[in-house]
């Protein structure tokens, strides 16, 4: 491997990461500004991403790449619809940080068609998770499915919301998504 790709590499990692962290702190953020948080100077920045919408999509890109790493592992195991989601919920809940960047800055991505394509993806393969747990008896074929994968879709962003205001650990909100998504919030 060529020494200058490698050093290209790292320097793109920090990059996407320094802006990151930004732009989930500050969306509006300049290229000016991420430059200056990722403490490289706005050469290097241009170098990698010309403009700022670029930026925001390889962010895209990267968070949902990011998902899919932990998530497809899981789908390619032969476990129980019921086990499948439980594992999936919790290798997602350290990724909130990406999952949240998705949700505030997805009018961006979602011009792009390959962010699209990977995005449409992940949710046709939850909906065949979902579909799989209602054919198992795991799940209540009365209830529509995609509304069953939007309230897991809502049940995240609740878990990256209460860990962003530092009111639960990964542990808490991951064991709250499980319990209300299997059992609800009603006594019974």
């Amino acid at each position: 491997m060529n020494p200058n790709d490698a050093r290209a590499s790292r320097s793109r990692r920090a990059l996407l990461d320094a802006s990151l962290e930004l732009l989930l702190q500050k969306p509006t953020a300049s290229l000016s500004e991420v430059a200056a948080h990722a403490g490289v100077g706005r050469a290097t920045l241009y170098r990698h991403f010309d403009t700022r919408d670029k930026l925001v999509c390889a962010i895209t890109l990267d968070s949902l790449g990011a998902i899919q790493s932990v998530v497809q592992p899981i789908l390619d195991e032969e476990l129980s619809a019921e086990a499948t989601l439980t594992r999936i919920i919790g290798a997602i809940v350290p990724l909130a940080n990406q999952y949240h960047f998705l949700l505030s800055l997805w009018n961006i991505g979602a011009d792009d068609p390959q962010v699209m394509e990977i995005y449409n993806q992940q949710l046709a393969s939850l909906f065949e998770l979902v579909e799989r747990g209602k054919s198992e008896g795991w799940i209540k074929p009365s209830l529509n499915s995609r509304w069953i994968v939007t309230t897991i879709d809502s049940l995240i962003y609740s878990a990256w919301w209460m860990l962003g205001q530092g009111e639960m650990t990964e542990d808490e909100v991951t064991t709250h998504i499980l319990d209300t998504l299997f059992s609800g919030i009603t006594k019974k």
